[in-house]
């Protein structure tokens, strides 16, 4: 699931990274060093997301929901009109094509995770070699590697608008001539279709950075033309991608889905509001859970608070800066900051993380400093991330798993309560058939959803409107099989539009099996039958 190094390469890697060379006096590393740098990513992100010789594991987290809804794509349904979406059409849209380039199967989607890690590696690498010199160059990359893509691998919206984010930091650290800006706004407005808040956001960000310029006399063209090349491409990528949809589902459709249910309804649990922060830190019962803990520690320790820590050395250390450099650092810190507000309002670890690049570099920048102190964190974060490097690919292969011949190919499973449901819907069913509660299992199993929503939530992200048309969607179009979470004593909430849907579930379908969610009892998934219980 994480990017890594090969177990040759982190010596090289290491070592150099932590000899007491000046970073802003050292030569230039070798090219060889990018280059094997590089490849240990890819063997370090490959072993992590393929059980060798060539299984891919299975997929996990909200990164299915998106897989599914390209699948749909595929078969020729259009977001917002024929299925939810609240977030721009971006991931649907680029995995749709993988899926149409290459066909809908396992392995395309653990691809794209080593894709995507390596992209982020080496735009990570390109923006520290503005701001860093000598082999310290590579550090932010290992570090984001092994604490927080290693930690993150869901691969989301966020995912691809931090990306084009840093991808625009990286341009316009080139220099703030038009045609820079007018990249950087042209990838402004790819992160919109991927994350609204993250992609406007951003684009405040680069307003802000231009005023900033502008203020210091530092700029390479008139304001208009920059202003002008920055606003054009934005609006122009936005009114062109969302017009469409907006002429396939409808302007009121848009806007609600886009719009009024995240600001309304996105943060009425506690997953997405502010009170999951700090929520996700694993328990500590066993000495060997403290390794668990560091990459939490890591990333919740340095977003946001670095950007604070940042923006007084700026201030501090203005007079002794080079202007080039200290240019560079302020649009790091307006883009990340940028990047952090917006997912403040539900800043969970894997959240954090998808905005966390900018502070690694950020941090990496502070701790360059020839002090002892500075010196001891980073041998310190070179040593623990050379031993998360070597580790979590070997536990990755050497955990216990089993495999699958499923519909999209050939499985790799770690947690036998996942495979053992996996495999007894396998045999239940064939390829083509209605399912619905599940979308890793439709996916997986290539069952068809006949609603417009992939699942049915106990909160108000799924609203009454959206419970009446499933039923409808549902009454219409029998599954076979649905999937249920089961009762809890949060159901009384007044916030639970699920009732209906519960009592038709209840009412048509019988309770064939129960499984157990992650080796413990009290998460469960129950799958429900068509037709009642057969007498026995």
């Amino acid at each position: 699931m994480f990017p890594d190094v090969d177990h040759g390469i982190i010596p090289m890697m290491v070592s150099p990274i932590i000899e007491s060379k000046p970073p802003h006096t050292a030569k230039r590393s070798p090219r060889s060093i990018f280059v094997l740098s590089f490849a240990g990513a890819l063997v370090f992100l490959y072993l992590r997301t393929f059980l060798l010789p060539a299984i891919p594991f299975v997929g996990t987290g909200d990164q299915i929901l998106f897989f599914s809804r390209a699948a749909r794509v595929v078969h020729g349904q259009v977001p917002y009109r024929d299925f939810f979406e609240l977030v721009p059409p971006g991931t649907d849209l680029l995995y749709a094509a993988a899926f149409r380039l290459f066909g809908i199967h396992a392995w395309v989607m653990q691809a794209w995770g080593i894709a995507i890690g390596l992209a982020l590696c080496c735009v990570v690498t390109r923006i520290a070699s503005r701001i860093l010199r000598g082999p310290l160059i590579l550090l932010p990359a290992l570090l984001f590697l092994v604490f927080d893509f290693n930690s993150a691998l869901d691969l989301t919206h966020h995912w691809y608008s931090t990306l084009a984010a840093l991808a625009a930091v990286s341009i316009l650290m080139g220099g703030a001539s038009w045609q820079r800006i007018f990249a950087a706004s042209s990838l402004c407005g790819l992160a919109t279709l991927f994350t609204q808040t993250q992609g406007a956001l951003m684009f405040l960000s680069l307003v802000v950075y231009l005023l900033w310029l502008k203020r210091s006399d530092v700029q390479d063209s008139s304001t208009l033309t920059q202003f002008a090349a920055l606003l054009f491409p934005y609006a122009l990528i936005l009114s062109w991608v969302l017009g469409y949809y907006i002429h396939k589902a409808g302007f009121r459709t848009i806007f609600f889905d886009l719009v009024l249910f995240p600001l309304r309804f996105l943060s009425s649990g506690e997953v997405n509001s502010p009170l999951t922060y700090l929520h996700q830190i694993p328990s500590v019962h066993v000495p060997a859970d403290i390794i668990r803990l560091i990459p939490f520690v890591f990333v919740y320790a340095l977003v946001p608070y670095i950007y604070l820590v940042g923006f007084h050395q700026l201030w501090r250390r203005r007079k002794v800066l080079p202007v080039s450099l200290r240019q560079h650092l302020v649009l790091l810190h307006l883009v990340g900051l940028g990047l952090f507000l917006a997912v403040a309002s539900g800043p969970r670890f894997f959240r954090l993380s998808t905005v966390a690049p900018p502070a690694i570099l950020i941090c990496t920048w502070l701790i360059s400093q020839q002090s002892p102190a500075c010196r001891f964190v980073r041998n310190l974060l070179c040593v623990l991330a050379a031993v998360f490097a070597l580790l979590l690919p070997l536990r990755r292969q050497t955990q216990w798993h089993a495999t699958l011949n499923l519909p999209i190919g050939q499985t790799a499973f770690s947690d036998s309560f996942t495979f053992h449901e996996f495999q007894w819907l396998a045999q239940q069913t064939h390829p083509s058939e209605l399912f619905f509660n599940n979308s890793t299992l439709c996916l997986y199993l290539s069952l068809d959803n006949p609603t417009a929503s992939e699942f049915v939530n106990y909160d108000d992200f799924t609203r009454p409107e959206q419970v009446a048309a499933v039923i409808q969607s549902l009454q219409r179009h029998p599954p076979h099989f649905i999937a249920l979470l089961p009762e809890s004593a949060t159901f009384s909430d007044v916030h639970d539009h699920a009732v209906p849907f519960r009592q038709y579930i209840y009412d048509n379908y019988h309770l064939t099996q129960i499984f157990y969610l992650n080796g413990s009892s009290r998460y469960e998934e129950q799958l429900w039958e068509l037709g009642p219980k057969p007498f026995e």
